[in-house]
């Protein structure tokens, strides 16, 4: 059975269980919300949380952010236990393929093997480092930021991109 995607709705969807636990050991603190204001947004219209669903087990989520005519994936994250199968990569073809492939998102720099493998990952699936100096809000403490890279699929020019990093800024960080 092909990999289905349940799009979460409302902060009560009993699917948000099988998001949390995960959620919560795929990113560290700063890279992510607290449970509660995750939950406050999930009624903004922009965002948008999919659970990865096979033969309806969880292999993991999706959150992203419709912002002008780009997709911004906030997180992305598969179960460990069915990581290196492949469906990463399946999933995330078919997120470009549905967003026409105008989609950023961001990673940490090289230098550990995690952030290599990912960049590798992302770079796998066509997209490419953005060449600007780019730094993500921490979700906790304000006035704090942390330096990440930004990818790109769509072939943007690096000033189209540079407009839209407000954007995600303002609609993602509150900033």
């Amino acid at each position: 059975m092909p990999l289905h995607y349940h799009r979460i709705q409302h902060d009560d969807d009993p699917a948000l269980a099988l998001i949390r636990d995960l959620y919560e050991s795929a990113f560290p603190e700063h890279e992510r919300r607290d449970w509660a204001s995750f939950l406050t947004l999930i009624n903004d219209p922009r965002m948008h949380v999919d659970v990865i669903l096979d033969a309806e087990q969880a292999l993991g989520f999706l959150i992203w952010w419709k912002l002008n005519d780009y997709c911004f994936i906030e997180h992305f994250a598969i179960s460990e236990r069915v990581r290196g199968a492949g469906y990463g990569s399946e999933v995330i073809k078919h997120f470009l393929k549905e967003s026409k492939g105008k989609v950023l998102l961001e990673v940490e720099p090289p230098g550990t093997p995690d952030a290599d493998r990912r960049i590798t990952f992302y770079e796998r699936l066509g997209f490419v480092i953005v060449n600007i100096d780019y730094r993500q809000p921490s979700y906790v403490e304000k006035g704090l930021s942390y330096p990440m890279y930004l990818l790109q699929s769509g072939a943007e020019s690096e000033t189209e991109i540079a407009k839209l990093i407000p954007v995600i800024h303002s609609a993602v960080y509150f900033i």
